[in-house]
């Protein structure tokens, strides 16, 4: 079963649009500011979606709402492929949010749920570690083919048609899982049920310390970092290109070939950051002290990027963006261990949807604010003003880890 975990990490991950994605609606002539309002238009249906998604999977089957999800993005791929202004992006990122509402905690809950059937639930960073490394390595052949692709199509949209090949050969992956990891927290439900247990679940979420900490930090990380962390499309465009400038004969040649690239190298180093995550741990004394020296990390590696985006120093940028993304492919088993430490068993999925609901809200917020910041200002001034959220955020940190030994 670990390898079918790892499987689906890989083949989800194959991603062939992910390196390109904003330099697409930048293509087709959307400002940041559109871009912004389509991600937050994307957070606005998780936030809806979120919760209920999670419950429903814990409810009705956690292997059926894996295949709705991949099935889901599938039409999104096609969407977007089609697309070539700024309001058919809209319907597209309706079905990629569906996507990502059911797909979000239910994998990572049926890990656990095996963990626990097959005894081996203190290795569970360790596990988780290993198959998001699987993730990442899928991500960087990704990053590799996707450069390809652009290069001998010259077109941007091939990417999202490549991208349903691999999510076709991930319902089928799926689909082969045990029939006990289709897991139902009750046999006969009403949408009564439903909603009284998702409040139930919501309710002890928000009494639980440990738990309400553990939200504000994965909001915070996240959502600074998903919305940063797009920025790197257009930075390598700008700077990176310049140094295959002359190997190929259209700029769009260079940007792919530069953003395959780099996109590779972060993958490839992600995939080992996420399978020692279990190490960084160890070292920090704890899950929790090594959560609030990551935070630390990336406020100061914001800074870093906004003054060499500035200085237009594209070694610099992109040595950055390389940790930074490192940082998060860290972040991510430590936090997930957490959660699980502080769940009920059944309940993982629905809580796991409440803590990237939380992450979709900072987003819907965030988005378009880095969007405006960019379009007004410059990215540089857009990664100064994010650095300083994550500032407050590793004071918050630092501050619960005295209260919690106290």
């Amino acid at each position: 079963m670990l390898w079918k975990f790892s499987a689906y990490g890989f083949l989800k991950n194959l991603r062939f649009f992910e390196p390109f994605m904003i330099l697409y609606f930048l293509e087709i002539g959307l400002s940041y500011l559109d871009i912004g309002l389509l991600v937050s238009f994307r957070a606005v249906l998780i936030n809806v979606l979120e919760i209920p998604s999670g419950a429903l999977s814990d409810l009705y089957g956690r292997k059926n709402a894996m295949i709705l999800s991949l099935l889901s993005y599938i039409a999104s791929f096609i969407l977007f492929a089609m697309s070539s202004s700024l309001l058919p992006l809209f319907p597209a990122m309706a079905f990629f949010a569906v996507g990502e509402a059911f797909r979000t905690g239910t994998h990572k809950a049926m890990i656990f749920s095996w963990l626990s059937k097959n005894g081996k639930i203190g290795a569970k960073t360790k596990v988780y570690g290993f198959t998001r490394s699987w993730s990442q390595t899928g991500s960087a052949l990704s990053a590799v083919i996707a450069a390809a692709i652009v290069i001998f199509f010259r077109e941007y949209q091939w990417v999202f048609i490549f991208s349903i090949v691999p999510y076709l050969f991930g319902i089928w992956n799926i689909a082969t899982y045990p029939s006990y990891l289709n897991t139902r927290v009750l046999k006969k439900t009403s949408i009564r049920d439903l909603f009284a247990y998702l409040f139930r679940v919501l309710k002890s979420s928000i009494r639980k310390k440990e738990l309400r900490r553990l939200i504000v930090q994965s909001t915070g990380f996240n959502s600074v970092f998903d919305v940063t962390g797009n920025f790197l499309q257009p930075v390598l465009k700008a700077q990176a290109g310049l140094f295959l400038a002359g190997f190929f004969a259209s700029e769009q040649t260079n940007v792919a070939a530069a953003s395959g690239a780099v996109y590779f190298v972060i993958y490839l180093l992600s995939a080992v950051a996420a399978r020692k995550a279990h190490l960084v741990a160890d070292r920090a004394g704890s899950p929790g002290k090594a959560t609030g020296l990551l935070v630390l990390s990336a406020a100061v590696l914001l800074i870093v990027l906004s003054a060499a985006t500035f200085y237009e120093s594209a070694a610099v940028s992109i040595g950055g963006f390389i940790v930074y993304y490192m940082l998060h492919n860290i972040w991510s088993p430590l936090i997930v261990t957490q959660y699980d430490d502080c769940t009920e068993d059944g309940e993982q999925a629905t809580v796991l949807s409440i803590e990237s609901q939380t992450k979709s809200a900072g987003v819907l917020i965030l988005a378009p604010l880095a969007g405006i910041i960019a379009d007004e200002a410059g990215i540089p001034a857009m990664f100064l003003t994010f650095s300083i959220l994550m500032i407050i955020l590793t004071a918050y940190s630092l501050r619960e880890q005295r209260t919690k030994k106290g």
